[in-house]
């Protein structure tokens, strides 16, 4: 695990690129909506990138704080930044997805950045990006960022978050030929333009929640080349504020990972029960010499666990609560699942989505 997720560090990538002759012009789109609190800090350290051909389009989706004033402030004072102002969301879309799609119409990068309002960047990580993707002819670069840690349940609840997305996308596969390992992650989205623009763009998922993953489904589904990397190091997030936080957090889209649908859900539930506690049960009531291979599966699951939650800063001492977070994991969705059946939809961003139409509109 130590060999492979080095071997997936965005610095140690670009260590064995080449300088390009020239460098491609990059845009960087960020869509932004009350993040008053935080767009400042990012757009700045996106400013302060050390990239040598780089615009900027901020887009201020119909904030009702600060959001937009900060951004035009900024943008007086930088030319390379561009403040777009959203004031109406047309029927058939999604604010985030609207916002980037009118971003990226008024782009002129050979290559586009998809990041969030909230992204703190360090001053070399787009050069890097840029200069890997280039040498390694990539079509789309996603990089996962640090997680600054908060409190301990917050820390177990992210790390095992990171612990499933493991599982769930087969990153190590996602550089091979086969379209069913894909990745996308909403806060570094790297694309060559004529690449985005080929697939689609964003009017192919306009009502898609999982705007970021479904983006690089459309691209590996065409062929193009895609890789994950890290980025620890390079770029990072305070992502919730607290365990309920993050709860609240996943649950917004969680549904729709099973389409909206109880059936699918019960069933990946009896799965996801039977992988995860079915190697405790085991260790617990089988035949002690027989106990072998559930030991082996339970110390590979707390292994993989600490190793992946001291990375992210959380430490290793959340790693015996792992059983409680898959325990947790499923609450998550269950009750996704009943508030948006409850309500009859998704409120995203003050926008009320009926589920009928959010699951004709899903990318299959």
């Amino acid at each position: 695990m130590c060999y492979v997720v080095s071997c997936w560090r965005l610095r140690a990538l670009a260590a064995w690129a080449p300088t390009p002759d020239e460098w491609p012009l990059v845009t960087i789109i960020v869509p932004a909506r009350d993040e008053g609190a935080k767009i400042e800090a990012a757009l700045t350290s996106m400013l302060a990138l050390d990239y040598p051909r780089l615009e900027i389009i901020a887009v201020d989706d119909r904030s009702a704080d600060a959001t937009g004033s900060v951004m035009d402030r900024l943008a007086e004072r930088d030319a390379r930044l561009r403040a777009v102002h959203i004031t109406s969301l047309p029927e058939g879309w999604l604010g985030k997805s609207h916002a980037m799609h009118q971003a990226a119409k008024m782009a002129r990068g050979d290559w586009l950045l998809l990041t969030d309002g909230d992204i703190l960047f360090e001053p070399e990580a787009l050069r890097l990006a840029i200069k890997h993707s280039l040498h390694r002819r990539i079509d789309h670069l996603s990089m996962n960022p640090k997680l600054v840690p908060g409190g301990y349940w917050e820390n177990a609840l992210i790390s095992c978050f990171g612990f499933l997305f493991f599982a769930a996308f087969h990153p190590w596969l996602i550089p091979t030929r086969w379209k069913g390992a894909y990745c996308g992650i909403g806060a570094f989205n790297l694309i060559r333009a004529q690449v985005y623009r080929a697939v689609g763009g964003f009017e192919r998922i306009r009502l898609d929640v999982f705007d970021d993953v479904n983006m690089g489904k459309l691209i590996k589904r065409s062929g193009y080349r895609q890789q994950l990397v890290f980025g620890e190091d390079l770029i990072r997030v305070r992502w919730q504020n607290s365990f309920w936080g993050t709860i609240r957090g996943l649950e917004k889209n969680s549904f729709a990972t099973v389409h909206y649908s109880l059936a699918q859900l019960a069933t990946n539930s009896v799965i996801f029960l039977v992988l995860c506690f079915v190697p405790y049960a085991g260790l617990a009531f089988w035949p002690k010499p027989g106990v072998g291979g559930y030991l082996a599966t339970v110390l590979l699951f707390h292994t993989t666990y600490g190793y992946l939650a001291k990375r992210a800063g959380a430490g290793v001492l959340v790693t015996p609560v792992l059983p409680l977070m898959f325990l947790t994991f499923l609450f998550i969705l269950w009750r996704s699942a009943a508030i948006t059946l409850r309500q009859g939809g998704v409120r995203w961003r003050d926008t009320f989505y009926p589920v009928a139409e959010l699951r004709r509109n899903q990318l299959r």
